[in-house]
């Protein structure tokens, strides 16, 4: 009886050392996982539940061993498997949840076989186990494990996609620039300044500025990592619209009210949405009354950026610019969900097109 008690106090020590090593790590970076976030919250719940069972589980076995109290164990026993029953539960959720916290039926290929082996392999061995060893808390042991088996099996994931996502958004970089550096509006912008030249040599020396200026935001944005305050985008767009409008050809209006400008994002978010505004938007109005307005204001913890035109939309697109166009705007919707969980949505009618970008704001 002693021996069995002794077991299973270092049985109930090794399971909570073993919750311990992965639990408070999460607790001192105060993180639960950049990627499958809340599949690590349903894990960090059930872990911290069986915590207590094991806690409970040891106050059971001391009480044995120091005054043979059988209803106060009896108690702890009743208690830790009610909870055991509430671990297992959000266990589950952790299982059949995806990576964007919503709990789904899986089907087919979709079943997360590697995490319910983890799950169930050690019960199983300790239900096997307990017919040799009755009374031992190998169940409350195997449990840990399981918990801490699946702990690692997310994090590797976490680490995989982490990866996979560096490579893909390095690749949405490098097919941003290619939408970006379009040599027809090169071409047209160098043939402004040349015309400007000759009739107004200081314009014509400000549009150069604006096209160096141009240039490098664009090349600082593939080899920018982390985010830009926005008035570091917005002279990028300033920059952009100054050179569109240096041709007498291509009349417009850009408009803008910025009721919140302390906030940060990836590089080239917005002006790629000026730009198809511009383009796509604002220009197919031959009669120069095309019209681009850029709005920002902040909503509870969001901040909300909105890019309308007044143009036809796509209708008179060819096949060739619609592909352009959707190369971009899925580059910039990837960009804004990687480097800062934000979101791009596009709006379209016969009155024309609206981009609404939320940003979850920083330090909000």
């Amino acid at each position: 009886m002693t021996i069995r008690i002794a077991c299973n106090l270092i049985l109930d020590c090794c399971g909570i050392l073993i919750l311990l090593l992965f639990l408070l790590p999460l607790f001192i970076r105060k993180q639960t996982g950049g990627f499958n976030r809340q599949k690590m919250s349903w894990l960090l719940y059930s872990a911290i539940i069986h915590l207590f069972v094991l806690v409970i589980h040891l106050a059971e076995s001391v009480c044995l061993l120091a005054s043979n109290a059988e209803q106060a164990a009896g108690v702890c026993r009743l208690l830790a498997g009610v909870m055991n029953i509430l671990s297992g539960v959000f266990l589950l959720l952790c299982l059949f949840c995806d990576d964007r916290g919503v709990i789904r039926i899986p089907r087919g290929q979709q079943i997360p076989l590697r995490q319910i082996i983890c799950a169930v392999l050690p019960p199983t061995l300790a239900f096997c186990l307990l017919f040799l060893l009755p009374g031992y808390h190998l169940a409350a042991f195997s449990w840990a494990v399981s918990l801490s088996l699946n702990h690692a099996l997310i994090m590797i994931d976490s680490e995989k996609k982490l990866a996979e996502t560096e490579i893909h958004l390095g690749l949405t970089q490098a097919a941003q620039m290619t939408v970006q550096m379009q040599p027809h509006f090169i071409f047209n912008t160098l043939s402004a300044i040349e015309s400007l030249c000759l009739t107004d040599p200081q314009a014509a020396a400000e549009s150069v500025e604006n096209l160096a200026g141009y240039l490098r935001g664009n090349m600082d944005a593939l080899t920018s990592e982390g985010l830009i305050p926005f008035d570091t985008e917005m002279r990028h767009i300033r920059q952009y619209i100054a050179l569109e409008q240096a041709d007498p050809s291509r009349q417009f209006s850009f408009d803008y009210e910025l009721n919140i400008r302390d906030f940060s994002l990836p590089a080239l978010t917005v002006q790629p949405i000026v730009e198809n505004a511009v383009k796509h938007g604002a220009l197919t109005r031959r009669d120069g009354s095309g019209r681009v307005m850029l709005t920002t204001e902040q909503i509870g913890r969001m901040i909300r950026i909105t890019v309308t035109d007044n143009g036809t939309g796509n209708d008179d697109l060819t096949e060739t610019q619609k592909e352009k166009k959707g190369i971009g705007i899925e580059s910039t919707g990837k960009r804004l969900e990687t480097l800062c969980n934000g979101s791009l949505r596009i709006f379209s009618d016969e009155h024309g097109t609206r981009a609404v970008i939320l940003i979850p704001k920083q330090g909000g």
